[in-house]
């Protein structure tokens, strides 16, 4: 019994001094991979969390003139999807040119690079709660196969319902500006403010009607 515990405490100690270590080199390595990229990611990043109040403004307005654009010209999927390429593949390779250029050497502060690791870390979260959700599917599916079903079908039942209502270049056009603000909602509190208030309403309204019961 003894020995157990002895084995279960050093696997747990050598957890422990691992997962630093791994973070560690997981966060060297996203960063190395977007060296090219963290004079434009600061400014960026600077936009979408809100950090000036007219902020909001500007990512509505470009999308909105961008989809204003695709609606006028109406072009093909097949030509959107290769002009989305097109421009994507051209960000990627300026950006890394360009950027470099944007600070000198010296402008580079430890002010920016604690913002530049701040993000690195943010990205590095969002992955892995997208790997976390991929293995609670899995494990779902694996042990509870009918809830999995109902559940996936329910969603996509829904989605194709919403998507028979609504117009595509709509929907897609909400969709990106949800995606685009939800960094600055989540920033402000503006997301946690709002469940609140649900929170709130839901209880009022499930235990308001149980005292009248």
């Amino acid at each position: 019994m003894a020995d157990s515990t002895e084995n279960k405490t050093e696997g747990e100690e050598t957890f422990l001094n691992t997962k630093p270590e791994e973070n560690t080199d997981e966060l060297s390595e996203i960063k190395r991979d977007l060296e090219g990229w963290r004079e434009a990611l600061i400014p960026l990043n600077s936009l979408l969390e809100w950090e000036k109040p007219y902020y909001p403004a500007i990512i509505v307005g470009t999308t909105t003139f961008l989809f204003l654009l695709v609606w006028y010209i109406q072009p093909s999927v097949l030509t959107t999807l290769s002009l989305l390429g097109l421009l994507i593949s051209a960000i990627d390779l300026l950006i890394p040119m360009v950027g470099p250029k944007l600070f000198a050497t010296d402008s580079w502060t430890v002010f920016h690079e604690q913002q530049f690791q701040q993000i690195c870390e943010r990205i590095i979260n969002a992955r892995n709660h997208f790997i976390d959700f991929k293995n609670t599917m899995c494990q779902l599916k694996a042990e509870k196969p009918k809830v999995y079903f109902f559940v996936v079908m329910g969603i996509l039942v829904i989605q194709a319902w919403i998507g028979s209502l609504v117009n595509n270049l709509l929907l897609t056009y909400l969709l990106v500006n949800l995606v685009f603000l939800l960094p600055g909602l989540r920033r402000h509190d503006i997301v946690k403010k709002n469940i609140a208030v649900v929170r709130v309403v839901l209880s009022r309204l499930i235990f308001g009607k149980k005292k009248k019961n």
